[in-house]
């Protein structure tokens, strides 16, 4: 049987395929959980240095599958109480359970290593908020971009209030939301919502590029500045810098920072080792 969520890692680069094509790759219960426990994983295994989020078939990800919301998940128990015991009905319970499993966008914004997602097709819904939790955004000419909750009367879930109005900013997003309409690549790339727009046939190939040239740059100083990045989205200017201090004292002192010394004494380039 094949698995709803593909996993495939090349040297450092771990790509993570959501596989649900006929439905483009709408987010089922075991969808989300299994891409959470994969996201997890791949934080803290030291031979993954980058992670690749894309879609099987022709979508991104159309967001959540509203059809699968009352099916059971046979890996968690939880759903299954979901649907058996009564007081699951009651909407605080059921809001721990979406939270629970809604912690991609976490992971991929906070995971101390590189995050790019490979967008073709639809990306709408909690597909839009999972690629604005990445580091970078490569899309193709075929991609197409919506909030869509509003279409679904609902008012938005997996973060996308946090993260879009730090990608589009605060009346972009707020005219995402509302309106839910969408759009296209080129004006996607116009409003710095995607890094990128290439051909749909070099998408592969661009994403691949990327990928490896950040897996052959240095892992410590990439975890200090994701950390750096995310401490100033709630931080004082001072304490920003208080931050960068400590932050390039620990660099400073690691392998990696050694090996920028020897490497450029032999005109080599570095070979980083991720301590």
């Amino acid at each position: 049987m094949t698995s709803i969520l593909i996993k495939e890692q090349l040297e450092g680069v771990l790509t993570l395929t959501l596989n649900r094509p006929e439905q483009l790759n709408a987010l089922t219960w075991e969808l989300m959980r299994l891409l959470n426990e994969a996201l997890e994983e791949a934080g803290v295994d030291p031979g993954v240095r980058v992670v690749v989020l894309t879609g099987a078939g022709r979508g991104f990800c159309s967001g959540g599958d509203l059809r699968s919301r009352e099916q059971l998940d046979p890996g968690d128990p939880v759903s299954t109480r979901w649907s058996e015991d009564p007081v699951w009905k009651s909407v605080g319970m059921r809001a721990s359970h979406v939270r629970r499993l809604s912690q991609s966008p976490i992971l991929l914004h906070t995971m101390p290593k590189p995050t790019i997602a490979m967008l073709r097709g639809p990306v709408a819904g909690a597909g839009l908020c999972l690629a604005a939790a990445c580091d970078f955004r490569i899309a193709s000419e075929t991609a197409s971009f919506t909030t869509a909750y509003v279409r679904a009367a609902r008012p938005g879930d997996f973060g996308g209030s946090y993260l879009l109005p730090r990608l589009v900013g605060p009346a972009r997003a707020r005219e995402l939301y509302l309106l839910g309409d969408k759009v296209n690549a080129d004006d996607a790339l116009r409003i710095g919502l995607v890094n990128r727009v290439v051909p749909d046939a070099g998408l592969e190939q661009e994403t691949r590029s990327l990928a490896s040239r950040l897996d052959r740059g240095p892992p410590v100083a990439y975890r200090y500045i994701k950390r750096s990045l995310n401490a100033a989205e709630s931080m004082s200017l001072e304490q920003v810098i208080e931050l960068e201090a400590y932050n390039m004292m620990q660099c400073s002192a690691t392998e990696d920072a050694r090996e920028v010394l020897r490497a450029a004494r032999d005109g080599r380039e570095p070979q980083y080792r991720g301590y």
